[in-house]
């Protein structure tokens, strides 16, 4: 806490961030108001920006106050939660993000989604898709299980506000929007071609367990830069049986899904695809796919797949894009190192 504030300081904390001011217990948090409030009353404080300053120590306290009350109070890198039954839960995180559904908690080795009780069903959604995946034999469980999320989750709990969902991921996992974000929102073509490759390998899986995501894309695909991996551990709550009718979705999706299925509003694998097409144009640099070829961001044969309607089955997709744009935009197929660690993304 800094002992004595500038306006320009207090102005400058964003309203959901509360515990830059406020400590994490309500009597403590009380007398600190107080004494803020004391010192910033347009009545006692000559400071032209007094009005403005006080007003927003009182939504800071606010909304210090319904965290408190509600169980999910964060500070220094940890959301405390108290549980309709009492319990009491943390979960460590480095990142947190906004998404459609709530927040999204990333831990070095797990990663939490806060869900509004608003979303009660959404969340209901997500624990009914993650109960089991069906594997074909071993081996195909053995290729696929790392590229979903571990069953069952490592904690679920509800508290007056919210339903929380914790899932454990690798320690070299990182969101690939970080990743985007680490580069300047443009990743090299090569690094695209193996990410994309995961995801469409993904998809058939997802087309054999008769299952249609809904939401793949940068803030839902975790990769592992060492070992060329990739992980679907966000968005669950979209997800549903193939045929089944859409419940929600996010608006990425609604911009990228096809037409007709979004007006008969019914699950398919051309969503999953389109997504993941989409995902590639905007790992380059443009999701809309317009500059892609006149700044010459990847090789023609990928900007060409990655801008074209996808078809109706994974697996042929997945074939075409490993047998023909790989090797027309790359040749032989090799490893290319993607010197990337957690450290670099999540420092502290």
């Amino acid at each position: 806490m800094i002992a004595r504030h500038t306006a320009a300081q207090l102005l400058a904390i964003p309203p959901q961030f509360p515990e830059r001011l406020f400590s994490g217990e309500a009597s403590t948090a009380e007398l600190e108001y107080r004494r803020l409030a004391a010192l910033w009353h347009p009545d006692r404080c000559g400071d032209p920006q007094a009005n403005a300053v006080f007003a927003h120590i009182r939504k800071l306290y606010e909304e210090t106050r319904n965290r408190l009350a509600n169980g999910t109070w964060e500070a220094f890198g940890m959301r405390r939660f108290t549980a309709k039954d009492g319990r009491r839960y943390e979960i460590r995180h480095v990142r947190r993000h906004e998404i459609d559904a709530g927040e999204m908690l990333i831990g070095r080795t797990a990663v939490g989604f806060v869900l509004p009780a608003s979303n009660a069903d959404l969340m209901a959604q997500a624990q009914r898709m993650l109960t089991r995946f069906p594997y074909a034999d071993e081996r195909m469980r053995g290729q696929m299980e790392a590229a979903l999320p571990s069953l069952p989750p490592v904690g679920q709990f509800e508290t007056a506000a919210a339903r929380v969902m914790v899932l454990s991921k690798p320690a070299d996992m990182l969101l690939l929007r970080d990743v985007l974000a680490h580069y300047g929102g443009r990743l090299d073509a090569r690094h695209v071609a193996w990410i994309i490759s995961g995801a469409l390998n993904l998809t058939c899986y997802l087309q054999y367990a008769g299952l249609v995501h809904n939401a793949i894309s940068p803030d839902t695909y975790f990769i592992s830069p060492r070992r060329h991996a990739g992980a679907l551990l966000g968005g669950w709550w979209y997800a549903c049986r193939t045929g089944q009718r859409l419940l929600a979705l996010p608006a990425r999706t609604v911009q990228y899904a096809p037409s007709d299925l979004l007006a008969r509003k019914v699950t398919d694998f051309r969503t999953d695809l389109e997504l993941v097409r989409a995902m590639g144009r905007e790992l380059l640099g443009d999701v809309t796919g317009l500059r892609l070829a006149r700044e010459k961001a990847a090789p023609e044969a990928m900007i060409q797949w990655l801008r074209l309607p996808a078809s109706a089955d994974a697996v042929d997709e997945y074939r075409v894009w490993q047998r023909q744009v790989l090797q027309d935009s790359f040749g032989a197929r090799r490893f290319v190192e993607m010197a990337l660690s957690h450290s670099d993304v999540y420092q502290s």
